[in-house]
């Protein structure tokens, strides 16, 4: 019996006072410039088909995996991590393909480059528990199944922290963004160590032309 759905603690403190512009929909998202907040976060929830194919699906069968590619090729990776684990096609994974492909094309379009990186992970610890800023110029996260990323202030009084909901996906300034010297958000992935929880997580990156492309850990995706 999966227990991913269970939820983790309540956040604490007014997560109301993040800076995290919050949309409504799909066309207010991908029209999104060069947002003055610190993340951008499409509220949305998954489908009910969808969540449940994912919730239903066991531990040993969800996929991870790190690759350099191009938007076109998203789903094809994706559906082929899913293959690799062998899980057959499925509407909620043809669906699952084509969501991560549209917010890769989001992504590059966004930033203007024509690769990313991608990574697809199953995650059961506390993978990155330290609150933190990453180091790159931005990075997308959604959370498919499990609980999202929690987002909070470099403060030292108690700090407001907000769990971001399954399926919605959200835009993280980085490091090396402009003027990310004013970046005061920060997040980190939920404790979920020894409660029976796991994750499936896509984590999405553009790419400059001169960052390397096909030379670090990450696989370049070759379709079959």
């Amino acid at each position: 019996m999966t227990l991913r759905t269970q939820r983790i603690p309540e956040p604490q403190g007014n997560a109301a006072q993040l800076p995290v512009l919050r949309v409504p929909s799909w066309d207010a998202f991908q029209s999104l410039r060069l947002p003055a907040e610190d993340a951008v976060a499409w509220d949305r929830a998954l489908p009910e088909d969808v969540q449940a194919w994912l919730d239903g699906l066991p531990e040993t069968q969800l996929p991870s995996g790190r690759f350099r590619l191009v938007p076109s090729q998203v789903g094809a990776c994706i559906a082929q991590l899913f293959e690799a684990q062998h899980v057959a096609p499925h509407p909620a994974l043809t669906w699952l393909c084509d969501d991560a492909r549209r917010l890769a094309d989001w992504v590059a379009d966004l930033h203007g480059v024509s690769s990313l990186r991608l990574r697809l992970e199953a995650v059961f610890d506390n993978a990155c528990r330290k609150f933190h800023v990453d180091n790159v110029l931005a990075r997308l996260i959604c959370t498919y199944c499990g609980p999202g990323t929690q987002l909070s202030l470099d403060t030292p009084e108690a700090p407001a922290i907000e769990t971001v909901a399954t399926g919605v996906p959200v835009l993280l300034k980085g490091k090396l963004w402009p003027q990310a010297n004013e970046i005061a958000l920060q997040h980190r992935s939920p404790p979920i160590e020894n409660t029976g929880l796991s994750r499936l997580v896509l984590v999405l990156e553009p790419l400059e032309e001169d960052d390397g492309f096909g030379t670090s850990y990450d696989q370049r995706f070759e379709a079959d």
